[in-house]
């Protein structure tokens, strides 16, 4: 067995994966994100401590998923925005030696990814974009059966592409960016733009405090025939239609499985999603039903960590 640690911004999971991609003993902790490092690792290594004597210490390597940029060969966290003092952090080599097990370090996407890619809806294909939709975007590829980390182990970062040049959201002077026009609040921005303008909509019944809105409640309206939901999705669609096919046609993925909170709405997001997809990949005749949603709504990155360290452990003894 390997143990995997998906370290998150509010909590922090825990479990040990076997060689069929079940989990078991699993917990969870709560991360409190501004104690830094010197108090947050050894906390870490005691609850993955406490995993393992449940198993009379047969796991073989510990695999950690981070929010953040990594070096996966030096175990070194290049920085993690949400956790206090998470900069150029040694994470592997402290935890190894507090654990007492070989421990590998992860982008959580790419943990993500891997997790589906293995054992979820990516299973089956060698080739798979893993797309996970939420606040942010995050994402992995797997290609000829293999995690694609890129030169600078921050390839495959299709949440930062640009799709839309003359949006001006985003960041550190990225703008247009997918996430910046397909991210949680840019989907509700859509919506509260439109019913700003006085368009007719059930949103107004269904979320009488437009600050509360969510994705769920424009999915909702969408299911009823609301006009303004249903547009925001299709808009939404649009854009990341063009993230995906910039992919497809790049390194010719099978398979898309789409992940995250804001995935989970399902149709209204997945129908004209694929329908933007078959427009702009006639030629390629590309299979749109292909696009699919996660299989794992929570557990992917903590079964992917666990992979990450078993596929490291393996390459090491190969």
């Amino acid at each position: 067995m390997f143990l995997g640690i998906d370290l998150g911004g509010t909590t922090c999971s825990f479990g040990l994966l076997d060689e069929n991609g079940a989990l078991h003993h699993e917990i969870e902790i709560e991360t409190r994100q501004h104690d830094g490092p010197d108090v947050m690792l050894p906390r870490l290594a005691d609850a993955a401590r406490k995993v393992l004597a449940s198993t009379k210490n047969e796991a073989k390597a510990v695999g950690i998923g981070v929010p953040g940029p990594v070096k996966h060969q030096e175990g070194i966290c290049v920085y993690a925005p949400n956790l206090s003092g998470w900069k150029d952090l040694p994470v592997g080599p402290i935890l190894s030696e507090k654990i007492g097990l070989p421990t590998h370090v992860l982008n959580d996407a790419n943990a993500a990814a891997l997790g589906e890619a293995r054992f979820g809806a990516g299973r089956g294909a060698n080739d798979v974009l893993v797309i996970t939709l939420g606040t942010g975007i995050g994402s992995g590829l797997i290609l000829d059966g293999n995690l694609r980390l890129g030169a600078s182990e921050r390839g495959a970062e299709v949440g930062h592409m640009t799709v839309a040049i003359d949006d001006k959201r985003g960041s550190a002077g990225n703008v247009g960016t997918l996430e910046s026009v397909c991210g949680r609040d840019a989907i509700v921005w859509r919506a509260l733009r439109a019913l700003t303008w006085g368009r007719e909509s059930i949103l107004h019944q269904m979320c009488p405090d437009l600050s509360a809105m969510t994705p769920r409640h424009l999915a909702e309206a969408a299911n009823q025939g609301d006009d303004v939901a249903q547009k925001v999705w299709m808009e939404t669609a649009s854009y990341l239609a063009v993230g995906i096919v910039n992919v497809v046609f790049t390194v010719d993925v099978a398979r898309v499985v789409i992940a995250g909170g804001v995935a989970q709405v399902g149709e209204p997001l997945f129908a004209p999603l694929r329908h933007a997809v078959a427009a702009r990949t006639s030629r390629l005749k590309f299979d749109v039903s292909q696009i699919v949603p996660a299989q794992f709504e929570n557990s992917a990155g903590l079964i992917g960590a666990a992979q990450w360290a078993r596929e490291q452990t393996e390459n090491l003894a190969s």
